[in-house]
This record gives C-alpha cells, structure tokens and sequence, in this order.
C-alpha cells in the first residue's frame, strides 16, 4: 500500500506539471494574440491620423463648352488688333532707341564745344572825366579851403569856398564836365546860379549868370554852354565882373583849379 501511493503521486506530480505548463502557454498565446490585435489596430489608427486631408478636386470648365465661338468677322478683327499691337511695340522700340542716339550725338556736340578755346573777356577801361575851363580869364580870387581871405566887398575876414574868374559881360559859360542839371535858381546876393551834379558825388554851381540856356534835368557835356556872365554881381561887386565857380565832392569844397589841373600861379 505504501509502495502504490508512492507511485500515484508521482503520477499525478508529473501530470500536474505538464497540465499547468499547457495552460501557461495557452495564457501566454492568448495574452500575444491579444497585444498583436491592440498593436495592429493602433497602427492602423495612427497611420490614418498621418495622412493629409484631401479634398475633392475643383471641377475645371471645360474649353470646348465655355469657350466662345467667334465668327470670321470677330476673327478677322482679333488678328488686326494683334497686328497694331505688334507694330505699335516696334515703334516704341525704334522712339525709345531715338532718343539714346540723339543723346549721344548731344554729348559729341557738348565735348566738341568743351574743347573750343574761350576768347578772353575784355578787361572793363574806366575814362577820366574830361574838365574843361568855364570861361578863359585869369584868377581874380583862389580857393581858400579852410584859410581867410579879404573881402573887400564886405571889407571882412572870411573863407573863399569857390574861385573867382576874370570874365566879360555877356560871356558864354561852359559846363566843367559832363553831367545833369540839378537846379536853376535865383539868390539875393549872387543873381542867377546854376547846379550841375557829376559823377563820383561831384557838384558844380556856376553864380552871377545871366541868359541861362539849361533847365532842371538836362543832361550835358563837358564845354557845353551854360549861360551868359552877368554885368554885376552884389556880393562879389567890388571885383567888377566875373565868374564865381564853387565845386563839391560829397558835400565837402574843393579846389576847381586842382579837377583842372592848374595852380594859383598860373
């Protein structure tokens, strides 16, 4: 009995075993054929999610459906349209090469000019005033400048502003050089005087005139007539008749012998 018992449960050991070794590998393929079923589904799943969207096609007209039919009439017009648009591109082709070749021959022309000599400007000539003598007689009184002279007339002490010239009456004064005619007037003491302004601020006044030739704003040359010597003079009447000639330079006297050229002496 003890030997039987012995070899029973070896039996059912070795039996035992084998069946729990089968049902391990029935779990374990059940367990794979399960993740191989979750595997393929995800796959299949994320491949999907992959690929792009693609939406249907447009449909395109169709040309030989939208396209018009145009007659021999609106040919014709299409084919002469393109020929003016073709001909209307090479004439701006052939205007806009004009243009460069009118431009180039301007350059020529401009570097021809360049490397012609330029005449030299002449140089600007100023002319000396010409001054001529009123009347031809001697000095009777000089300028004095800033000097006192004796005036018989008024038998004082007194500065001689102009020069006294030796005169008869009735003879033609002459202007001391070109110039305009300021003034004619009349004075109480020196009769009728005459002012001739010139250039460079110069101003003439010519006293004791008589028969005056000019009037305000006439212009005149060196030597041109005045006037006439008048027989007397009141403020000057002791030195019998004369002329008495006064000259300015910006408003300050000066010697009418100096313009001249002359000196006392002479």
């Amino acid at each position: 009995m003890k030997q039987y018992h012995s070899r029973h449960t070896a039996v059912l050991t070795t039996r035992g075993f084998y069946t729990i070794l089968t049902v391990c590998a029935l779990i374990i393929a059940a367990s794979a054929w399960v993740l191989w079923s979750n595997a393929g589904d995800t796959a299949e799943d994320e491949t999907q999610a992959s690929l792009p969207i693609v939406s249907p096609a447009e449909t395109l007209p169709d040309p030989v459906i939208n396209t018009p039919v145009l007659n021999e009439d609106d040919a014709a017009a299409d084919t002469e349209n393109t020929a003016d648009t073709e001909s209307t591109a090479e004439t701006a082709d052939e205007d806009t090469t004009e243009p460069e070749e009118t431009q180039d021959e301007q350059s020529e022309d401009t570097a021809a000019q360049d490397d012609t000599p330029t005449a030299p400007t002449p140089a600007e000539t100023t002319t000396a005033p010409v001054y001529v003598r009123p009347v031809a007689g001697a000095v009777i009184t000089p300028f004095s400048g800033d000097e006192l002279l004796f005036q018989p007339t008024f038998g004082d002490w007194r500065v001689h502003t102009g020069t006294d010239f030796a005169a008869e009456a009735g003879e033609t004064v002459l202007s001391l050089t070109s110039g305009t005619v300021q003034e004619v007037t009349e004075d109480g003491l020196y009769g009728t005087c005459v002012t001739v302004s010139h250039d460079a601020d110069l101003i003439s006044t010519y006293r004791g005139l008589t028969d005056v030739r000019v009037v305000a704003g006439q212009a005149l040359n060196a030597g041109e007539a005045i006037g006439t010597v008048a027989e007397t003079m009141d403020a000057e009447a002791a030195l019998g008749t004369h002329l008495h000639v006064e000259t300015t330079r910006a408003g300050t006297p000066v010697d009418v012998l100096e313009l001249l050229g002359e000196s006392e002496i002479e």
